[in-house]
């Protein structure tokens, strides 16, 4: 099936008008992910002041809503606390991406993170992770896990949570039991997201240069191959739609160089605990973002609830999706009265396709990215922000055989010497190293 782009709003988000900040306060983590975009340790923790600094500079350039807190692990920093109390004093929703390690067995460090000023988390667990006491676990044994961070921030109250995994050919397949454990929650599970897996492929058919010059990438997304590099956000789409009718989209962003590729799609289910009724419009994302960019001055990406009275029924006078989905639960509730009393909630449903490389060498990017950090005082992609650390600017891949757009400039290796990283190859932490051998990494305090 084909994602429809007429069917859906496209997100009006900007470069400096983004409701999203991507905050990084440390590369340092206590976990290995093989999908992640940062090499561990290379760094350390960034100071108190530092980060300061670039959460007042994303507020200036971006004008986001939220600050989504990441590393490495957020939840490592020794001053996270004071981090977010900052955040929330400048007016801004903090949300933490996190691994979660630091949270288990401990109710009250969640509760003083909640009194700081967090909105709350997204926590990231796949298969894919050496999470210590958890290695070697499949999807579905994960589910406990998921159960446990899930119910425990319930119990806590007055949080966001949801839950994130990248996405790869080998567990494509538990997909649709994400989002039945997610539906099945869908009282404290306020939204997934899915990531479809990227690397960079070294022995293939790119040469890599930074400022004119040849380099061998040293990027923890480097690799020798790309055989698992190739699932798009309609991929994952349909994986979810066989499966799950009530399911549709309303919302994407498309692709820095291919239009009518989609690299962010969002969907907002309905439902209450026993049933999923439907999935919000894209009238209804429309004025919801129009809405608050207008009382607020700001886009909206992260609902402080989601519970739905039953007044928004009439919603469905504005939106076909609005108007089947309460049309299924009216008549639901003609046949079984006491669905009337039951909660209604929104959940969300995030796919995300990460960078492409095309023939011609271009790296296809999300339009507007939402995840864009701060770099030595400027804005650039986070997923990318190795590529300065190391080398000072974008790595530019350039198609090793003829073919290749004429218009573009053919990069030159300057005198023939390769690029080295500003910083040695020996001062980085492998990124591929076991859990416990990443945790032996000094803190640098």
């Amino acid at each position: 099936m084909t994602v429809s782009q007429a069917n859906m709003y496209r997100f009006p988000w900007s470069k400096n008008d983004n409701p999203i900040g991507w905050l990084e306060v440390t590369d340092k983590c206590n976990t290995y992910c093989r999908g992640c975009y940062r090499i561990n340790g290379m760094e350390g923790h960034k100071s108190f002041d530092q980060i300061k600094e670039e959460i007042d500079l994303l507020q200036k350039l971006r004008n986001c809503d939220n600050i989504s807190i990441a590393g490495g692990e957020p939840l490592i920093h020794p001053d996270i606390l004071d981090i977010l109390a900052y955040i929330k004093q400048r007016g801004m929703k903090p949300l933490i991406l996190t691994n979660g390690i630091k949270l288990e067995n401990n109710r009250p460090f969640i509760e003083e993170i909640k009194r700081a000023g967090a909105i709350g988390f997204t926590f990231h667990i796949d298969s894919e992770q050496q999470r210590p006491h958890w290695k070697g676990k499949s999807e579905l044994e994960l589910f406990e896990l998921r159960q446990y961070y899930a119910d425990t921030v319930h119990d806590v109250g007055g949080l966001w949570a949801s839950f994130g995994m990248t996405v790869y050919p080998g567990n494509l397949y538990m997909i649709p039991e994400m989002v039945r454990w997610g539906n099945k929650n869908i009282d404290r599970v306020h939204g997934l997201v899915f990531i479809g897996f990227r690397n960079a492929v070294m022995e293939g058919d790119f040469d890599y240069f930074a400022n004119g010059k040849r380099i061998d990438l040293h990027t923890s997304y480097a690799a020798d191959s790309d055989s698992e590099s190739f699932l798009t956000s309609e991929d994952i789409y349909n994986e979810i739609k066989k499966h799950f009718p009530h399911y549709e989209t309303s919302a994407f962003m498309g692709g820095s160089h291919v239009p009518d590729k989609t690299t962010w799609l969002v969907a907002a289910q309905l439902g209450t605990k026993n049933k999923m009724y439907g999935s919000v419009g894209k009238r209804i994302m429309e004025m919801f973002q129009v809405f608050h960019h207008w009382r607020e001055g700001t886009y909206l990406v992260y609902s402080p609830s989601h519970r739905i009275p039953k007044i928004a029924t009439l919603l469905g006078l504005l939106d076909g999706g609005m108007r089947q989905t309460f049309g299924r639960y009216w008549r639901d509730v003609l046949r079984n009265p006491a669905a009337l009393f039951e909660t209604m909630y929104v959940q969300s449903i995030g796919i995300i396709q990460g960078p492409d490389l095309l023939e011609d060498g271009r790296v296809d990017m999300c339009e507007s990215c939402p995840d864009m950090t701060i770099w030595n005082g400027k804005l650039v992609h986070s997923c990318r922000m190795d590529e300065w650390r190391l080398y000072g600017t974008y790595v530019t891949p350039f198609p090793r055989s003829a073919v290749a757009d004429p218009d573009r400039p053919v990069w030159k290796a300057g005198d023939g010497a390769s690029l080295q990283p500003q910083i040695p190859i020996g001062a980085i932490k492998d990124n591929s190293r076991k859990a416990d051998e990443v945790m032996e990494i000094p803190s640098g305090d």
